[in-house]
């Protein structure tokens, strides 16, 4: 179970770190930055991050609970 917790924290991680290079590489370029729809494009970069974040909480969890074993 420790290994399954960690492998799910890892890829938690990995998708954070994309969503947030995806909305930072987005933002900063200059023709995407201009467009008005730009806030709904950020909130979908913004849910990917919290997916990131959801499945590294749940690598925790798995974790801890291997622990108690």
């Amino acid at each position: 179970m420790a290994k399954l917790g960690l492998w799910t924290n890892a890829v938690g991680l990995l998708i954070s770190i994309a969503g947030t290079l995806l909305l930072f590489l987005h933002t900063t370029n200059k023709y995407h930055a201009a467009i008005q729809d730009i806030g709904s494009i950020a909130v979908g970069y913004l849910g990917l991050i919290l997916l990131g974040v959801s499945v590294s909480i749940t690598g925790v969890a798995l974790l801890l609970g291997a622990n108690d074993d």
